[in-house]
Order: C-alpha cells, then structure tokens, then sequence
C-alpha cells in the first residue's frame, strides 16, 4: 500500500511539474507589453512630481506592443496629465507644500492612505484629487485588462 501511494505521489508530481513547464512561446506582443510594465513599475517610486512620470511615461518605448495597447497607455498617461494640472493649481498656492505632498502622494500611489492624506492637506481640491486617482486607476485597469488579451502580466519584483 506505501509503495502504491508513493507511486501515486511521484505521478503527481510529475504532473505537477509537467503543466509547469509549458512549452507555450511567450510573443512578440507579450514581452513587449510586459517591458512597458516593468518600466511603468518603477516610474512612480523614482519620481517627485506629476510632471515628472508623465514626462518618464512618455518616454517609455511602445515599438512592438498592439495598437489597443498602446492606445490604453497613452490614455493612462493622459490620465496622468490631469494630475499635472492639478499639481500647477497646489504650486500656484504653495510650491514647497505642494512639492512634497504631491511627491509623498506619487511615491505611495497604489495605497488609499496617500489619497486619504493629500485630500486632508488640500481639501479645496479633494474632490478633483478623487476624479483624477479614480481616472489613473480605470486607465490603469484598462491597460491591464488589454494586456491580459495578450497573456501579458504585470510581474512583481521579488526582491
């Protein structure tokens, strides 16, 4: 009876390990659109101002993904550019406060604890300052969503 479940283990296991080694090809498309991922990952964490990612954004290289993906990016980055104009009206008041809460907001975007404490600190914009996260975050989802039509995924870094 042991020899038979460890039979049926081993069987498992190389099951297992079978569907993991695929042997589907990853696409021109796909690596092309997963670069674009893994470069945008990185735009938020390095950048100070609103200016600044859409400025990076525009930069990031799109030679090689589909047209409806590239067409969502640069929706994303007009998105973006919303909160540049935005982040011009906060300098217009105050330029050293707005630089550093703009920065502390970019730098922790994917959290609501960031949106929660730029609206506090500018609380006559809050209601732009929803408008614009939840456009960046739809825009977002969109690109995520056509990159999925391609079986592109964001990867997240380990370390």
């Amino acid at each position: 009876m042991k020899k038979i479940l460890s039979i049926l283990s081993l069987a498992s296991i190389l099951a297992l390990v079978g569907c993991n080694s695929s042997s589907h090809q990853e696409s021109p498309e796909q690596l092309s659109i997963q670069a674009v991922y893994s470069i945008d990952s990185k735009i938020t964490s390095s950048s100070k101002s609103a200016s600044e990612v859409v400025t990076k954004m525009q930069s990031v290289r799109l030679a090689g993904c589909p047209v409806d993906f590239t067409n969502a990016y640069k929706d994303y980055i007009r998105a973006w550019d919303k909160l540049v104009v935005l982040e011009k009206k906060m300098y217009g008041q105050n330029m050293k406060k707005a630089s550093s809460d703009i920065s502390s907001y970019i730098s922790d975007f994917n959290s609501a604890s960031a949106v929660v404490a730029l609206k506090k600190e500018w609380p006559a914009f809050a209601s732009e300052i929803d408008s614009i996260t939840e456009g960046i975050t739809k825009a977002y989802a969109n690109c995520i969503s056509v990159g999925a039509r391609y079986n592109a995924v964001v990867k997240k870094d380990l370390f």
